[in-house]
């Protein structure tokens, strides 16, 4: 299936080289050579050469600028001057590129938008804040029309579900990923570690207990933490708590206040706060008991190391990600420490797996950009073009990686610079050219057909809140959210019980019930439509 439409794209960039005049050009003698996307018209006397792209004038050179939410690579000059190569050649622009970093977004985004700056593209999605900007007119309307002129590639490729999902009063803003795929998380740990003191394979989260216990009691040498947790829980609490109780985030702005436990028959009624329940209370005091063993930093809620690294260099014993992500760090560890045996684990396969939306990545064009038809050309091609796609999700060939066969990559050594999955690609993922890492962690790849073979739609994937009627609100209630849940999942407070009654009792100063009335609302016209 991957194959036949990769032909099938391939075919039809040919036929727009040939349909828009986009295979000759004329030199001085009037004979034909090839070109790229060139015609000549003739006035007068003067022969004038006109650049095409699916037959709209693109003979004005642009620069456009980008933003997108992560870090800065390393090698992002690089890259970007192979990308801004090609498509110099097919729509006579270049992308500048700036970001907002991932710790700030929940901040910048909306204000780096407002602040007038020139900017033509953007990351957005469900989680960061698509709805929101878009019934605020930050973003350009994608029509049939736009698909038609501007992005003939997506229009016959893109799926037609990740319009559906996207549509906000039967209009679409952004144009969303073309994957979808199981949104959980998993653990890698040591398997020396955990032979050394004599443990069976983890799986459970008592048995993480017990690996966490041992590590802890014998102050292995050269391991600071059995985990260095950094500044909040999140992926932690996504196993802890979500896929333990087996409940469904909200994805959005509303993500880290409301859930519901999955069944086939959701309505508005199942939607609750998470931390007025047992549930939470039990999970909260969880993290108390294994802050105070020690198995991780008192100070972690100051912790600026990345989690990743700290298990990369042995300061710590295990890492929590997205599967794809640890399965990537055991194989990138196999091959600097092959001794510490890496094991990757899923400690609560009994949850159900769902998708993540289509909606969960995407990119906008924003409503007052100058360059609106040449951005939507830029994202037409970084997602259906291959090269292009290559160079935003891998790197340079041979620098960053290599094609091994039709359907796999291996890492080159500056891999690291411009890692796959990087966050400048988020916006342009495509399941069409996605290939398999080569030395795909054999735990990862397990685990994988496991979730394949239970994955299901979240019955609220597509779903995107609105915070507009509620916008005081949910800025008082994000005051009072940092200051207490992050200690809270870190199990950095003397007394849970008391700190959650605080916490609860300035939430719903803060507006909370408001908000959830709020979602109901929407989440019944959202399940009506």
């Amino acid at each position: 299936m991957k194959h036949a439409k990769k032909c099938m794209v391939l075919l039809l960039v040919l036929a727009m080289l040939v349909s828009f005049g986009g295979c000759k050009k004329s030199d001085d003698t009037g004979k034909s050579t090839n070109g790229s996307n060139t015609t000549d018209t003739q006035k007068g006397d003067d022969k004038e050469a006109v650049k095409t792209y699916n037959g709209q004038d693109v003979s004005k050179p642009v620069e456009l600028v980008l933003y997108y939410i992560g870090d800065v690579y390393k090698d992002q000059d690089k890259v970007m001057e192979e990308i801004n190569k090609i498509l110099k050649d097919q729509i006579n622009a270049t992308i500048t590129l700036k970001n907002i970093a991932l710790s700030d977004y929940t901040t910048k985004y909306a204000l780096t938008i407002a602040g007038g700056e020139k900017m033509d593209l953007i990351y957005t999605s469900s989680w960061a804040y698509y709805q929101t900007e878009a019934t605020k007119g930050a973003f350009a309307e994608v029509t049939d029309q736009v698909l038609t002129d501007y992005m003939p590639l997506t229009k016959a490729n893109q799926s037609e579900a990740s319009f559906g999902q996207a549509k906000i009063d039967g209009k679409v803003y952004f144009i969303p990923n073309n994957m979808s795929n199981v949104n959980a998380n998993a653990i890698v740990i040591r398997g020396d570690l955990r032979e050394k003191y004599g443990l069976d394979k983890l799986q459970t989260i008592e048995d993480l207990t017990a690996y966490y216990q041992a590590i802890a009691n014998d102050k292995e040498s050269g391991v600071t933490f059995p985990y260095a947790a950094a500044q909040n829980n999140d992926l932690g609490k996504l196993i802890f708590y979500f896929a333990n109780n087996d409940f469904v985030q909200i994805a959005g702005n509303v993500q880290n206040y409301f859930t519901y436990k999955y069944s086939d028959n959701v309505s508005s009624s199942d939607i609750f706060w998470i931390y007025d329940t047992e549930e939470y209370l039990a999970y909260a005091k969880l993290m108390k008991e294994w802050a105070d063993k020690g198995f991780w930093s008192k100070s972690s809620i100051a912790n600026a190391t990345d989690v990743k690294e700290s298990f990369i260099n042995g300061t710590s014993a295990s890492y929590i990600q997205n599967l794809g992500t640890v399965g990537a760090t055991a194989s990138q560890v196999t091959g600097t420490h092959p001794e510490w045996k890496p094991e990757v684990v899923d400690l609560t396969p009994d949850a159900n797996r769902f998708l993540g939306a289509y909606t969960g990545d995407g990119i906008a064009v924003l409503a007052n950009s100058e360059n609106k038809e040449r951005a939507f050309m830029a994202v037409d091609l970084l997602k259906f073009n291959e090269d292009l796609y290559n160079l935003a999700r891998h790197g340079i060939e041979g620098v960053h990686y290599s094609k091994v066969g039709d359907d796999y990559w291996k890492a080159e050594a500056n891999n690291d610079n411009w890692p796959f999955g990087n966050a400048v690609s988020w916006g342009f993922k495509n399941n069409m050219y996605e290939r398999t890492r080569e030395d795909t962690f054999p735990d990862q790849v397990a685990i994988s057909d496991q979730w394949k073979a239970k994955e299901k739609e979240s019955p609220t994937a597509a779903f995107s809140f609105d915070d507009t009627n509620v916008k005081t609100e949910m800025a008082n209630l994000q005051n009072v959210y940092i200051q207490y849940v992050p200690l809270l999942d870190l199990g950095l407070v003397d007394d849970v019980e008391g700190t959650i009654a605080k916490f609860q009792e300035q939430a719903e100063r803060a507006g909370m019930q408001k908000i959830m009335d709020e979602v109901k609302t929407q989440l019944d016209a959202f399940f009506a439509r």
